[in-house]
């Protein structure tokens, strides 16, 4: 519920400051002087969004911390008395088109909310920073006196008719009673201030660690708040008392940082991170200066340049975004100041790692990381040189090098730190030193925070180049697979041909001739004579003869039947020419199918082409079946037998007319036998 009304009181404070630029632009020009120095746009009114949108940001964090209340209540106390100031200015100095009793009410409920009150919450906020609690009990008596100084200032205010009261009145005008309750009401209100600060002096000087930190941060808000003061006093001292640009906008400035300042005290955020506040600081300071003198250039020229053609508001609008994009080119030379002033001597090292980290996330070309990252390294630390190197998994290591680097290849350099991501080193950054000089431990550290940065660009390099690598395999096993389909295709073509060929040169001559031999058979039983059957049982006895070969040379029956042996003794008493089988295992030994089938079609590939003596040898050594064949022509089909062993996971070598197989085999067990068989591969070629 009370997070609910923080963020709805912030809402309702935001809508008040817009309304008020609105009235303000109707009745002034927002680039006037009386808007910025006196009336403080735009800076109070970032202010007013700023210490309500914070103070709602620590009552969700904390619901009954007093200075997010404290907080909210400022910026919904300011945003109501710059609205109702401007209304009554509007309609009291510009003839604003309404009545003078409402703008009259208007002028005096600005001043009730006026700097009066805010400034008594103020010295509030410094007495409870920064966890909301007195510094003792001693000190509540002290929040009495900015608060009863307020209270002197309202009692001021009642003594006068709201529905008769002017904004603006002359010194002689004030009723003394009511000047002397003014007096003395802001008095104490200063009063009250200067003992808030002294409070949070003495809370400074006796706080150890976070509450220290906390403290620091207000302390910094209080310095820069004093400082516009000086400014404010100092120039209107000068002036006689008129409030300038120079004058009025460091102090609104200062306003505008307070409640960041307050927020980040309160929430506890980073406070030891304070190098990191005092550099966004500063760059928040020189951005504000920046936009104060552009802003204010820019506005008063142009405002003489089109005065009378555009309203004030657009103007303004245009001035605002014209000094935003004038800055952004100026950001990095402020910030690099920042870094400077906030980090010393220590800055030039994080800036190459945060130059490097920029690098790192545009992608960097593999050929471009390793010198990148041996440049940020020796950057960091100030060396001669650097090598980064990177391991390649089955090759040999890529590498790196910037500045000056030892020729000889023994040189030891003076750090190397390892680049390691879940456990596994994937490279090494190395630094070479300027004699004499060796790295703190700060520089260890950064050289540490490197690389584990590099860690993450090193493995996505290793695993790009893995990834190619592994689609550079896949395109070449694609390569063969599709070259073994094509020979498949083409050994089963030529296989289809040579059967073809063999029928019809063996088988075909006797069948095309049976019907007329039958015919003839028969007229010569009709007429008594020798119908010559023999010739025919011979000669069908020789077409199932050559039929027989031709199915022996598909795939061979006694192979199922009988195992390797037996089969290949058959092949090789069949081959012409010449052939000697020398077995060095037992007859009945059986094998695998497609090793057995493998090993058969292979021997009579290396048979059919022969033309000479061939000397075939069986024999099994260490768990591997091998074939030796000897006196092999040039002839074979050598790419045929190739992928024939490969395909049941053997080698094939071919050297000096002996052609060589080995496979891996493992018994069989005795029903395998009656499997049916897989050739496995190609058919022969008859």
């Amino acid at each position: 519920m009370l997070r609910r009304l923080a963020w709805t009181l912030a809402a309702i404070a935001t809508v008040l400051v817009a309304t008020d630029v609105w009235i303000s632009a109707q009745a002034i020009s927002l680039t006037s002087e009386t808007a910025v120095a006196v009336h403080g746009f735009p800076f109070v009114h970032g202010a007013c969004i700023g210490c309500a949108v914070m103070g709602a940001l620590i009552v969700s964090r904390y619901e009954r911390h007093a200075i997010g209340w404290l907080l909210t209540t400022v910026g919904v106390v300011t945003s109501s008395s710059l609205l109702t100031e401007a209304y009554a200015y509007w309609v009291q100095e510009s003839d604003g088109p309404d009545t003078p009793v409402l703008a009259s009410v208007s002028a005096w409920v600005a001043q009730v909310f006026g700097g009066q009150l805010v400034i008594a919450l103020l010295a509030l906020m410094f007495l409870l920073a920064p966890d909301g609690h007195f510094l003792s009990r001693r000190w509540r008596t002290v929040a009495l006196v900015p608060l009863g100084g307020a209270l002197l200032c309202l009692v001021a205010l009642f003594m006068v008719d709201p529905r008769e009261y002017r904004l603006i009145v002359a010194d002689d005008e004030i009723d003394p009673a009511r000047a002397v309750l003014l007096s003395v009401g802001f008095l104490m209100i200063c009063v009250g201030m200067v003992l808030a600060l002294v409070s949070m002096v003495r809370r400074l000087r006796g706080s150890t660690g976070e509450v220290r930190q906390q403290l620091r941060l207000i302390a910094l808000a209080a310095a820069l708040a004093a400082l516009g003061l000086v400014i404010l006093g100092t120039l209107q001292a000068v002036n006689g008392g008129e409030q300038t640009w120079a004058s009025g906008v460091p102090l609104y400035v200062a306003f505008l940082l307070m409640p960041i300042l307050f927020a980040v005290a309160a929430l506890r955020y980073r406070l030891y991170d304070l190098d990191v506040i005092i550099n966004r600081t500063v760059v928040v300071a020189a951005a504000a200066a920046f936009a104060a003198v552009g802003y204010t250039t820019l506005v008063v020229l142009a405002g003489q340049l089109v005065e009378g053609r555009t309203g004030g508001f657009w103007l303004s609008l245009l001035g605002t975004a014209v000094v935003a994009l004038a800055f952004q080119p100026l950001r990095r030379v402020v910030v690099r100041l920042a870094n400077r002033a906030a980090y010393g001597a220590r800055a030039q090292p994080y800036e190459a790692l945060a130059d490097f980290s920029h690098r790192l996330s545009e992608a960097p070309d593999p050929d471009d990381l390793l010198p990148a990252v041996a440049e940020a390294a020796a950057r960091a630390v100030s060396a001669r040189g650097a090598r980064a190197t990177l391991d390649i998994p089955g090759g040999p290591p890529a590498s790196g090098t910037w500045g000056w680097w030892p020729s000889a290849p023994e040189a030891v350099p003076d750090e190397v730190v390892p680049v390691r991501t879940e456990g596994r080193e994937l490279g090494r950054i190395a630094v070479v030193l300027p004699r004499g000089r060796s790295l703190r431990g700060s520089e260890l550290r950064l050289l540490d925070a490197l690389a584990d940065q590099t860690a993450v660009a090193f493995g996505n390099t290793a695993l790009a180049g893995a990834l190619a690598d592994r689609v550079a395999e896949l395109d070449r096993a694609t390569r063969l697979l599709a070259g073994s389909r094509m020979r498949l295709i083409a050994a089963d073509d030529a296989a289809r041909r040579a059967l073809e060929a063999a029928i019809a040169r063996n088988v075909l001559p006797f069948l095309q001739s049976l019907p007329g031999e039958v015919s003839r058979a028969r007229s010569a039983v009709a007429e008594g004579t020798d119908p010559g059957l023999d010739r025919l049982v011979d000669g069908t006895n020789a077409a199932l003869e050559a039929l027989r070969e031709l199915t022996r040379g598909v795939f061979p029956s006694q192979l199922v039947r009988s195992g390797l042996v037996p089969t290949l003794q058959s092949l090789v008493a069949r081959a012409s020419g010449g052939a000697e089988l020398v077995v060095g295992v037992a007859a009945g030994r059986r094998y695998a199918p497609r090793v057995e089938a493998a090993v058969y079609f292979c021997c009579a590939e290396v048979l059919r082409a022969g033309d000479g003596p061939v000397s075939v040898e069986l024999a099994e050594d260490a768990g591997r079946l091998v074939l030796r064949v000897s006196g092999a022509s040039g002839r074979i089909d050598r790419q045929g037998v190739e992928d024939r062993v490969e395909a049941v996971g053997g080698l094939l070598t071919v050297a000096d007319g002996m052609l060589a197989l080995s496979i891996p085999v493992v018994g069989a067990p005795a029903e395998q036998s009656a499997l049916a068989p897989d050739p496995g591969g190609l058919l022969p070629s008859g």
